[in-house]
């Protein structure tokens, strides 16, 4: 099956939506500035350019035809809108990237959180359902609580600790970090594990899934995510790099522990749920699982290494309680958010193996969040 990625306009015309295999299927895919949708549109491309012999298409072998759609030409919280967009293009997938990813702001503004992050995905599934379109739609760890056992914050406690007993406030290497005992780690979250939010974003993601499958039920397709970068868009990456040429030193909190994926990634498994026509509940992040100071010290040691950053700086471990009270001195109340949101992609890899899936041009989605972070810091260079 071949990929065509196209730029649209507001005004132009969709021819309608095909039935014989040789004719496109078209894709719409929503809030086309955020990093996902810029990160399927270059796999799509990718695909177009090196596997087009390894896909088909599971139904129909017809190929994609994809429309990214910015804000201003669909609002996914307009009904009109949206009726008017799918009259248009006439849809035979919907991959919902609109979002609204603001954790700590959501907390002071719960209407536009819900609104975008609930509302929208409601009324996307509502004209997917009157239309025969199918829904992808893109949901957060954060729908989880996170009741690690104790033993995360006493970790963190020593890494801290140790960090000004010893007067070494970094680890270059990442086997040398602080990280608390994986026997004191409970296990990766899977799909049937009970949502508990701790955030009204992480509580507006949540009501977002469980309107959708309100409305289209098993042919519903959710996948919830972690930690996402790219190389566009703002993300953690993208800022401790910049803090990193700027700062001489940094504190980036040890107690919260998930798993950094890389939006490329992400795509393909996208991609493949999409020709393969699946649905249900899937969860997907890298290998592997670290803290967010584990992530810091290890983006700098392989932008150092590629030349992306000239001098190493001082990075402090801290406490998520530390954190939060000097945001709080500075006026900021910050979200509550899971001190554990790792997620088991057991269910996906399983399904994707099952069906035969396409072979992407690169395996990178079952990668370790290390080797992702490495594969996105090489296009940087």
């Amino acid at each position: 099956m071949k990929i065509v990625a196209i730029k649209v306009t507001p005004l132009q015309c969709v021819e309608t939506r095909a039935t014989d295999a040789n004719t496109p299927q078209v894709v719409i895919i929503t809030g086309a500035k955020s990093q996902l949708a810029q990160a399927l549109l270059r796999v799509a491309a990718d695909i177009g350019e090196l596997a087009l012999n390894s896909i088909t298409s599971e139904n129909t072998g017809a190929p994609l035809k994809l429309y990214a759609l910015s804000r201003s030409q669909l609002d996914i919280t307009d009904t009109a809108n949206i009726a008017a967009v799918f009259d248009q293009y006439r849809p035979s997938w919907v991959i919902n990237c609109a979002a609204y990813n603001a954790v700590d702001a959501a907390e002071h503004d719960a209407i536009e959180a819900h609104r975008v992050n609930a509302l929208g995905p409601e009324l996307l599934a509502q004209q997917c359902w009157l239309s025969g379109a199918r829904l992808l739609h893109v949901s957060s760890d954060y729908v989880f609580g996170g009741q690690a056992v104790c033993g995360i914050a006493h970790a963190a406690e020593r890494a801290v600790c140790d960090a000004r007993e010893s007067g070494v406030e970094q680890h270059q290497n990442p086997d040398l970090a602080p990280n608390s005992n994986p026997n004191h780690l409970p296990r990766p979250f899977v799909e049937l594990d009970a949502p508990e939010p701790l955030s009204t974003y992480g509580k507006s993601k949540l009501l977002g899934e469980l309107k959708v499958v309100a409305v289209l039920g098993d042919g519903a397709t959710i996948v919830r995510t972690s930690w996402l970068y790219g190389q566009n868009g703002h993300n953690f990456v993208n800022t401790m790099l910049n803090l990193m040429r700027t700062q001489p030193s940094l504190q980036v909190i040890a107690d919260q522990i998930g798993c950094p994926t890389w939006s490329d990634a992400l795509a393909q498994v996208i991609w493949q749920l999409v020709v393969q026509q699946c649905s249900g509940v899937f969860h997907y992040s890298a290998q592997g699982q670290c803290s967010w100071y584990e992530f810091a010290c290890e983006i700098q040691r392989q932008a150092l290494a590629l030349n992306l950053l000239s001098l190493p700086v001082v990075i402090q471990p801290i406490t998520s309680a530390h954190y939060a009270k000097q945001a709080l001195n500075r006026g900021v109340n910050l979200a509550k958010r899971p001190s554990y949101s790792v997620l088991s992609s057991g269910k996906l890899r399983s399904t994707l193996v099952t069906l035969n899936a396409l072979l992407m041009p690169e395996q990178i989605e079952w990668q370790d969040w290390r080797q992702q972070l490495n594969r996105m810091l090489r296009r940087l260079s």
